[in-house]
């Protein structure tokens, strides 16, 4: 419950829910569904989302019991085999969960458990082993909650340096897809495209930098944790949860050479094998990021379904390697049945 939210009665809440998802379901039969892969990171309610990556608990309950309902439910594995053989049904939707999150085996699995719904859960390995934070969250912690008024990151061609302003100017909400609306919201937009660009390793050394300049512990926040090793073991052993890979430490592929990018596709899916004992058969583009040659590397490390984040339903000519997903957000059932109905 939301703090200073006055609970509402149970049957009340019932009977609001009840209906829209009878509308949703109505609005989603006018027109011939499509397959989709459905893609979700935090569910989690947090009110700095500026890449929309956080569904509220009460949104994606409402979300998987609509979805139970009124579409297919399958296993990426399954839908991708079912792709292959041209036997996809128009109603069949894939759920999976991005990067590792502690939600994801706190909250996200107990609801799908509920509702008996298959899902794929992709774990970047890195953070979760070395429990710390991701690096974009690391980022948006320096710059919009420390108290320091301007950082400096050592980098080439020169340095980049940036005046954050008041600690202050950092405290306010950044909604999904909204503008940066203060200095500090600036610098992190600055910041998150510098490091992005980063080679895995000049990129946790950049983070680290950053990080002693502001003070900010080690420590992963509660709010942001990945999930711990004892965690993602238990999410093994789940009858809906199927765990794949999302490299070693998130990285833009096609922006790193082929060594790297070897080893973040090849070593994550062997550390994820080391962790839950079985390899993988699911992987999932970092940002959504690949070409042909970062495609053959997936292929080549013995994945049999990756995806991309290309926002459109999957149509008969998709490859298994290469499948869009639809980023769902923070909304109502009927939100998803209406975009559902226009991919």
């Amino acid at each position: 419950m939301a703090p200073g939210r006055a609970p509402r009665s149970g049957a009340r809440f019932h009977s609001l829910a009840t209906r829209r998802l009878a509308r949703a379901g109505r609005r989603a039969r006018v027109l011939r569904p499509r397959p989709a892969v459905l893609m979700y990171h935090r569910i989690a309610t947090e009110r700095v989302d500026p890449w929309g990556l956080a569904v509220s608990p009460g949104r994606f309950d409402e979300q998987v019991q609509w979805l139970s309902h009124h579409r297919t439910i399958l296993s990426l594995t399954e839908f991708a085999r079912l792709q292959q053989e041209a036997r996809l049904p128009a109603s069949a939707v894939a759920i999976t969960v991005d990067d590792g999150y502690a939600c994801n085996a706190t909250t996200a699995a107990p609801i799908l458990e509920a509702h008996q719904a298959r899902a794929t859960f992709f774990v970047t390995t890195g953070p979760v082993a070395a429990g710390h934070e991701f690096w974009w969250d690391e980022l948006q912690r320096v710059v919009l909650h420390s108290s320091v008024e301007r950082l400096e990151l050592t980098m080439e061609p020169r340095d980049l340096l940036l005046e954050l302003g008041e600690p202050s100017s950092g405290t306010g909400g950044w909604r999904p897809g909204s503008a940066p609306s203060s200095r500090r919201q600036q610098a992190y937009m600055e910041l998150w495209h510098a490091v992005r660009a980063l080679e895995p390793t000049a990129q946790a050394a950049a983070v680290t930098e950053l990080r002693a300049q502001a003070g900010t512990p080690l420590a992963p926040r509660d709010s942001h944790r990945p999930m711990t090793l004892e965690e993602l073991r238990a999410l093994s052993r789940s009858d809906v949860v199927d765990l794949g890979c999302h490299t070693l430490t998130h990285p833009s592929l096609p922006l790193q050479t082929e060594p790297v990018r070897r080893a973040e596709i090849g070593d994550a899916r062997r550390a994820c094998a080391t962790i839950i004992g079985r390899l993988p058969a699911t992987f999932a583009y970092p940002f959504g990021d690949y070409d042909p040659s970062t495609v053959d590397l997936v292929r080549d490390a013995g994945f049999e379904a990756a995806c991309t984040t290309e926002e459109t339903g999957v149509t008969p000519t998709c490859a298994v390697l290469a499948l869009p997903r639809l980023q769902v957000m923070d909304w109502s059932a009927d939100q998803l049945a209406r975009r559902l109905r226009v991919l």
